[in-house]
């Protein structure tokens, strides 16, 4: 993909800034829309990767999928296929962001910010064994660095091997945590995988929201609520694979004010990480 003009490059940096920030800007995003359509008929290609990081902030799924395969038709390469698959990711999309980072992997097989990306897509789609093939490859072309996810990818492929719990399994706890989190509309801040120290053995999802403590945990009752309520979830994971969610903005800021109906979700004081790991285990426990 050619490099951006500087103006495109700007939208991006723009669009990269309110993406982090605990409230989107609506007005920032529409006015960044404008400035994107008035350069599409020079950049037409990046212009298009700018609206759909847009689209993506304004949870409008159709839009973002319209404006990156119009990218994709005028420059197919690999950073505007990983662009989209991070874009997809933040919505919600996690089989199709995985499509689309390994797509991009395939058009740059030897680019380690490529292979981060689909390492990262591979594991929030319970593709654990994909994952540690591509975090090898990782490791070979970038040696002084530990790759995505570090020792927890062979762990978690060793839980599968071992049958304590299956890729499909730990799929639709992961496809539910997104679930929960895109009804609300609240953005990702990452994710983490540990080793869960109260049970040896087992592992913590630890996904990370622009979203308060509170906001936080109430959606982990949401999910442990969801989650006691399949028995396919109680028997395979169970409590060998947890998603858990942290949230990471002091203020509660997120993207969309809740609905009436999301359960209340603000109601509790805010509380540190810590508490709400332990406090989001227990809550899943009890219901189980």
């Amino acid at each position: 993909m050619p490099v951006p003009l500087p103006k495109a490059a700007e939208l991006t940096e723009r669009v990269a800034e309110l993406g982090r920030a605990p409230v989107v800007d609506e007005l920032a995003l529409r006015r960044i829309a404008a400035d994107a359509k008035r350069i599409a008929s020079t950049d037409g290609a990046n212009a298009r990767v700018v609206l759909g990081r847009v689209a993506a902030l304004q949870w409008n799924i159709g839009e973002l999928k319209r404006q990156y395969e119009l990218a994709i038709s005028m420059n197919d390469s690999a950073t505007s296929r990983r662009d989209y698959a991070m874009s997809l990711f933040l919505v919600g999309e996690a089989g199709s962001a995985y499509k689309m980072a390994h797509d991009a992997w395939r058009r740059a097989p030897d680019n380690p910010a490529v292979i981060e990306q689909l390492v990262v897509a591979a594991v929030h789609d319970a593709r654990f064994r994909q994952a540690k093939t591509f975090c090898d490859r990782w490791s070979k072309l970038v040696p002084t660095k530990n790759p995505p996810f570090g020792e927890v990818v062979e762990g978690l492929v060793k839980a599968v091997g071992e049958n304590v719990f299956s890729e499909d399994g730990a799929r639709d706890v992961l496809r539910t945590a997104d679930a929960i989190r895109c009804e609300a509309c609240i953005r990702p801040n990452g994710v983490a995988v540990v080793p869960s120290v109260e049970e040896p053995g087992s592992f913590l999802y630890q996904y990370r929201l622009i979203a308060s403590p509170a906001v936080a945990a109430d959606l982990n009752e949401t999910l442990a609520l969801r989650w006691a309520e399949s028995r396919k979830c109680m028997a395979d994971p169970g409590l060998k694979f947890l998603p858990m969610f942290i949230g990471t903005v002091a203020d509660g800021g997120h993207s969309r004010s809740p609905s009436p109906s999301s359960g209340g979700i603000g109601r509790r004081q805010p509380r540190g990480g810590l508490a709400q790991r332990s406090e989001s285990r227990l809550l899943i426990q009890r219901v189980l």
